[in-house]
């Protein structure tokens, strides 16, 4: 469908924010109604008793049926939204552009690894931080709880195990967040301000907040700048999804590997480095990106000729 700027259907930037927020509120509950509702169904237990149940092991398959759901319900909806009411073609809206070049690619994964030992020092940097013993508790509870979905959801004994984790807990979510954080706010907010640092970086922060982590906010409000800045330099939402899915994914590889390991399987979930790898990363990170704002001006300039 394309809008145009007469199109009864398009709404101001403030009104699309508007509408984003509703959609997310509606979104976030349906997603939980629906996805726990039909898991109670399939595993034939009470509706009160699902969020207990799909943590234990045995259980991994309903976990990630139910998280995908969710995922694909709760950030789907406001991305389908707010990109209905702009103007404009759907689709396009939505970040769906072709990628420019192979090198944007490359730069990509390349930016995925580099973005991974930044968040890893940034990790242990966020551990060094003073905070009180009630916050400290509080934030321990938090990540203890994540951990243990997160090990429910990636029980793998074998390589289509391992195929259904990256499937729910890597593609999906990578899919999904990126139309929600980047194609919809970052650009909804971009379109209102005028300024992509600035929605960016709300988006950013935003990203990291809803993921409700202490120790891990400033990685992921990192990665979150990173995602943000590779989808305003080349205009496609193709090559954020590309790197958020490298970060989850070598994620649940390396726990696929560990998987009989236990001890060993905590460390991988650590995910921590020594903090002067984060500033030979953003050394790095640096550099990429000014190749990827270059490649991708370069690409553009080539087109329109």
């Amino acid at each position: 469908m394309e809008n145009s700027s007469k199109n009864f259907f398009t709404m101001t930037p403030p009104m699309r924010l508007a509408l984003f927020l509703g959609a997310t509120g509606i979104g976030m509950i349906l997603g939980a109604l629906i996805s726990f509702s039909l898991v109670a169904a399939l595993l034939h237990v009470g509706f009160n008793d699902i969020q207990k149940i799909i943590l234990e092991p045995q259980y991994a398959t309903a976990a990630q049926l139910a998280n995908a759901l969710a995922s694909i319900i709760a950030f789907g909806l406001p991305s389908l939204a707010v990109a209905f009411f702009a103007q404009g073609k759907l689709v396009q809206n939505m970040g769906f552009a072709p990628i420019k070049s192979n090198q944007q690619v490359l730069l990509v994964i390349v930016l995925a690894f580099a973005g991974l030992m930044l968040s890893g020092a940034l990790g242990s940097l966020t551990e060094k931080i003073p905070i009180g013993a009630s916050f400290k508790n509080w934030a321990e509870s938090l990540e203890a709880q994540y951990k243990k979905a997160l090990v429910s959801m990636t029980q793998m004994h074998s390589m289509l195990d391992l195929f259904y984790a990256l499937l729910a807990v890597a593609i999906v979510p990578a899919i999904v967040e990126e139309l929600y954080f980047r194609g919809a706010l970052q650009k909804t907010l971009t379109d209102w301000t005028g300024k992509p640092w600035v929605a960016i970086l709300v988006t950013a922060i935003f990203f990291s907040t809803i993921h409700f982590s202490y120790f891990g906010f400033l990685s992921r409000m990192a990665l979150g700048i990173l995602l943000g800045l590779i989808f305003e330099y080349t205009k496609t939402i193709w090559l954020p999804i590309l790197m958020h899915f490298i970060n989850n994914g070598i994620a649940i590889v390396a726990l696929y590997t560990v998987r009989n390991n236990p001890a060993r399987v905590e460390k991988v979930m650590e995910d921590n480095f020594p903090i002067y790898w984060g500033l030979i990363a953003c050394v790095v990170i640096y550099y990429l990106l000014i190749k990827l704002k270059k490649n991708s001006q370069n690409a553009g300039l080539e087109k329109s000729i």
